[in-house]
């Protein structure tokens, strides 16, 4: 008996953790470039919080939002860009809306320093005309000069995923599964962006509502079996004291 509720609990913890999932999802329908994800748990059976376990991503591509702004880039096919985290580290995203801050470095919308082939940051030369070719290449014209002609400042680290499975971080981040955080040899197929363009956000807020739901009559029915289970626990030892 106790073995069984100790199964229900762990089974409860699950649960938990997946309503947090979800509901994170749910926050995150309007933010650009995020993607679903699943959580992989292990089934430890003691209760424990080891019953925990990664998340894996989901990588199809999101609906593509029309901007018309120079530094807005929609990663094509499996294509990731690399961003440098708080410890300095490389992480990977599908977010494409790129700004310049007030230190002329290159970022995401969420100020994340975006990473140059080579992992550093990218500095923009003030008072440029910034464009991003197809390849990624950053490209800056000088609009001072009679003929002015593009000067390349850096190319963007993007890589191919498309072999590979990728796990989100705690920082919301993309990492390759497997491998150390950091950099790692692009994929078979072929990178590129289009410029102009962000993508969406790939949770359905319909279908995620229809999963809460779902989880929370599970959820209702377990915490109703471990009651059940443990007033019946409480009830065998009653008889056995009165044997």
């Amino acid at each position: 008996m106790d073995k069984s509720i100790v199964t229900l609990v762990s089974d409860v913890q699950i649960e938990r953790a997946r309503e947090a999932h979800m509901f994170h999802e749910l926050a995150n329908v309007s933010t650009l470039g995020f993607k679903r994800a699943f959580e992989q748990f292990n089934a430890a059976g003691d209760g424990t919080d080891n019953a925990l376990g990664t998340t894996l991503v989901e990588m199809k591509e999101g609906p593509k939002i029309y901007t018309g702004n120079p530094l807005d880039v929609y990663l094509n096919n499996d294509t990731v860009l690399g961003a440098i985290n708080e410890e300095g580290q490389v992480n990977f995203t599908r977010r494409g809306d790129l700004k310049i801050n007030t230190e002329n470095q290159l970022t995401l919308g969420s100020g994340r320093l975006v990473a140059s082939d080579a992992g550093d940051p990218i500095v923009i030369p003030p008072n440029q005309i910034i464009s991003i070719s197809e390849e990624g290449v950053v490209y800056a014209l000088d609009p001072a000069q009679e003929v002015a002609e593009q000067a390349e400042v850096a190319r963007l680290m993007l890589r191919d995923v498309g072999d590979r499975n990728m796990v989100k971080l705690e920082n919301g981040m993309l990492a390759v599964e497997g491998l150390p955080i950091g950099d790692f040899p692009t994929g078979p197929n072929a990178v590129s962006l289009s410029s102009g363009v962000v993508e969406g956000s790939t949770v359905s807020a319909m279908e995620i509502m229809v999963e809460i739901m779902n989880h929370m009559r599970s959820f209702e029915m377990k915490i109703k079996l471990v009651k059940d289970l443990d007033e019946l626990g409480e009830t065998n030892s009653s008889l056995m004291r009165l044997a």
